[in-house]
């Protein structure tokens, strides 16, 4: 393409999206960092827990034992006060190819975006199942939408996913629940590059690769991704 809208178009704007965010903008890169709500970026369902690490968001707004609005608050002004990363509420639910390379997403509200990379960091949001109690509902986190359509998009691709799950206690009056979800399926993603490579340009970061991890190591991983591209 002669003309794209970012460098590197980022899916998900949790701990691992945001901080691949982060790092690409402070070494110069145009960033479309989008979610399909600006108010879950970067938000932690339970208290993070220091040492955090070295360089990164996480570091530089957290406290041992912060949780909830109070840290998203804090990441939120900070990523949408860079002059590189420009934050998109959008409900992705294709990726934009030209041939075997992806060049960008188009999304439910209409708007398509272009890039020379696009990462996914859709975290639990592929297919989930969210349970509390006997009820059940299409979610990867309380209140949060998932993406059924780019899953359904990403199948008909051919990619293969394998089925993970997590729990998450109950805590200050907020119910526990279970979250059964898809990730990418062992070789569909490498580990030393980051690549989903299936596709040229495409990227895959967090848990919807790695299945499970802490807040701290999704902020590592985001800042590896930064590193590789």
């Amino acid at each position: 393409m002669s003309s794209v809208d970012y460098d590197v178009l980022i899916v998900g704007a949790g701990f691992a999206g945001s901080e691949t965010a982060y790092a690409l903008a402070k070494k110069g890169f145009r960033v479309g960092l989008v979610t399909t709500s600006l108010d879950s970026v970067y938000l932690p369902f339970t208290p993070i827990r220091a040492p955090f690490p070295q360089g990164s968001l996480l570091a530089e707004v957290g406290e041992d034992g912060l949780k909830g609005w109070a840290l998203h608050s804090r990441a939120k002004y900070r990523l949408e006060n860079h002059p590189q990363i420009f934050l998109l509420q959008l409900s992705v639910t294709r990726l934009l190819l030209e041939g075997p390379a992806v060049v960008g997403i188009e999304s439910w509200e209409g708007p398509r975006k272009t890039a020379r990379k696009v990462v996914l960091a859709v975290g639990s949001f592929l297919a989930p199942r969210l349970y509390i109690g006997s009820v059940a509902e299409e979610a990867g986190r309380l209140s949060e939408v998932a993406y059924p359509d780019l899953y359904r998009h990403l199948e008909q691709l051919g990619f293969a996913f394998s089925s993970q799950q997590a729990e998450v206690p109950e805590q200050d009056g907020t119910p526990g629940y279970r979250v059964e979800y898809k990730v990418f399926a062992e070789g569909e993603w490498e580990p030393g590059s980051m690549r989903l490579t299936r596709l040229e340009g495409l990227y895959g970061v967090g848990l919807c690769v790695l299945g499970q991890g802490s807040y701290n190591q999704m902020a590592t991983e985001g800042m590896r991704l930064a590193s590789l591209l």
